[in-house]
């Protein structure tokens, strides 16, 4: 069943999973037959087939998830409709640059033809008058030639003194002369009017208005945020999963109250400003509000506006959403937008997607709430994976900073995790975890609020949401509708529909798709029974036999550590 996703302001629906039309791919797609904002203006994909191709779609009345067009397939549709469009256009101003060449040419050749008698005893008609209009080169050439006859003629009819002759000699080289420059002018004018990109010209004008419109809004919703935050008591803050940092110097806070009175101890004037980076949308807790300027109590956010603007005459542009709005607590977060409740942080961040979110990918159909987030997500659409290997034991690892850990921890022993309480440092989350028990007192017990799972680290209780309660399933098969949280365990799904068994037992005939199947088989063959039930001691080779005994002999011990697992 498809499952529409909640549109972001002007840019119509996502459906997920649907079928595209175009190419038969089963992804989040957009629908063929609703008006979409791209660029600023309006575009309906079913009117786009019709204008470019002439092409009408059939049943796009039916089901909506077969009425759909996947990212990919728009941006085609979009690079042939812009094409054509190109076409016609280059057509049109090859047409007009030519009507206008003819004008020209005709306006030159009558200037230029007429010329004054040379000497007295010239008749005052050299026999041009009457001459058809002829293109440069040969329009030149025969004007030689008329000259040359001319001349044979005269000298033929009458002498002439040698004086007169050289008159008459500088008298036609000085019209060729003038003929010539006029003529390579003309060619010149010829040349930049076929050359010039006319029909790009308006684009570039207004592409780059659009741009400086949006660096004007930019500017505007930051000059706003920082006279916001300067004067009042609103709490802007970092997160990472369900911690929250202070925005000024990093510190950690699972408590929001906690957060809050420690920012206070903070001077946003000479912090708010520099501490923003590349000014991205900051996320700032608004539970009070308050004037730092006077003793006013204020709770409303446009209330707020308001007041300074009115009492303390201080300027705000008109736009709106400078910045992202929540009202942190200890227990269910609402929305401040929709006034939705949601458990943990990360998924009414998620949600305010669909309120801020005007960013959209163009080949996946992912929306985000900045430009810079959405270039890096395009990024990976084309990114060639890369390895980092270490040189110290050769494990290959993600990234720069991954390989950096890998050597700090595994070969120089650094402590690298650090207690966000105290300044201890330690070599693993394990061990920091232990600390924050024995130490602090805190209770490492993270209890699910959506079932009964209970945990031992925060992480561990996040990936169970983001796979059971959330559903983040992002690794596809592209050959049928099943979806996958990790990329392994698509890997292994691939194998039933290749049958590739490539793992096969040394000392039997058995093969295996995965290599840890083939792994646990070949304990079968060793006895090695490293899997042991702690009621009865029985021992199995596998893990899986070992839950199963679990669940048929200690049924009720199995569902309690289950719980903490």
């Amino acid at each position: 069943m498809e499952t529409p996703a909640a549109p972001a302001k002007g840019k119509g629906p996502i459906i997920d999973p649907a079928l595209c039309r175009c190419c038969r791919s089963i992804k989040k797609c957009r629908l063929l037959t609703v008006e979409y904002e791209w660029m600023g203006s309006k575009e309906v994909y079913s009117d786009m087939f019709m204008d470019c191709f002439g092409l009408l779609l059939s049943n796009l009345d039916g089901e909506t998830k077969e009425c759909c067009i996947c990212a990919t397939c728009v941006v085609r549709l979009r690079d042939a409709c812009a094409f054509r469009q190109q076409v016609l256009q280059s057509e049109e101003v090859f047409l007009s640059t030519r009507l206008h060449l003819k004008e020209d040419c005709s306006d030159k050749v009558e200037v230029i033809i007429k010329a004054e008698p040379l000497c007295e005893d010239s008749d005052g008609s050299d026999g041009m008058e009457d001459r058809d209009e002829l293109p440069d080169q040969d329009m030149t050439d025969a004007i030689d030639t008329k000259m040359d006859m001319d001349l044979k003629d005269e000298s033929e009819e009458a002498p002439v003194s040698y004086r007169t002759r050289a008159k008459r000699e500088r008298g036609e080289r000085s019209i060729k002369k003038e003929i010539s420059i006029k003529m390579k002018k003309l060619r010149a004018k010829l040349d930049e009017m076929l050359d010039k990109p006319v029909a790009e010209v308006p684009v570039k004008k207004e592409t780059s208005k659009k741009k400086k419109q949006e660096l004007d809004h930019d500017l505007m919703v930051y000059t706003n945020a920082l006279t916001i935050v300067h004067n009042s008591y609103v709490c802007p803050f970092q997160n990472r999963i369900s911690i929250y940092y202070c925005f000024y110097c990093r510190d950690q806070f699972t408590n929001p109250n906690e957060l809050r009175e420690h920012t206070l101890t903070h001077d946003p004037v000479e912090l708010f400003q520099n501490t923003m980076e590349n000014r991205k949308i900051p996320k700032i807790d608004i539970t009070r509000i308050d004037c730092r300027l006077c003793n006013e109590k204020i709770d409303d956010l446009d209330v707020f506006k308001k007041h300074l603007t009115s009492v303390h005459g201080k300027m705000l542009y008109p736009v709106t959403n400078e910045f992202l709005k929540f009202k942190l607590s200890l227990n269910n977060l609402i929305c401040t937008e929709c006034n939705g409740t949601f458990p943990y942080f990360d998924v009414l961040k998620k949600h305010m997607i669909d309120h801020f979110g005007t960013y959209i990918c163009d080949v996946c159909g992912a929306c985000f709430l900045e430009r810079n987030s959405l270039r890096t997500h395009i990024k990976s659409h084309t990114k060639v994976e890369e390895s980092f290997p270490c040189e110290i034991c050769g494990k290959n690892l993600k990234s720069k900073y991954s390989r950096y850990l890998h050597v700090a921890t595994v070969h120089e022993k650094k402590p690298t995790v650090n207690c966000y309480k105290c300044e201890a440092s330690f070599l693993s989350y394990a061990l920091r975890n232990r600390h924050l028990i024995e130490v602090h007192g805190d209770k490492r017990t993270f209890a699910c609020k959506l079932c009964d799972k209970v945990y031992n680290r925060r992480k561990t209780l996040m990936e169970h949401n983001r796979r059971n309660h959330l559903k983040v399933y992002k690794h596809q098969c592209d050959l049928c509708d099943q979806r996958f949280y990790l990329p392994s365990r698509l890997k292994e799904h691939m194998a039933t529909h290749t049958g590739e068994r490539n793992f096969r037992c040394e000392f039997c005939d058995k093969s295996y798709p995965r290599l840890q199947s083939l792994q646990e088989h070949i304990r079968s063959h060793s006895n090695d029974r490293r899997y042991k039930c702690d009621i009865c001691n029985s021992t199995f080779t596998q893990n899986g036999s070992l839950k199963n005994h679990m669940k048929s002999h200690h049924h009720q011990n199995y569902d309690l550590d289950a719980n903490y697992s």
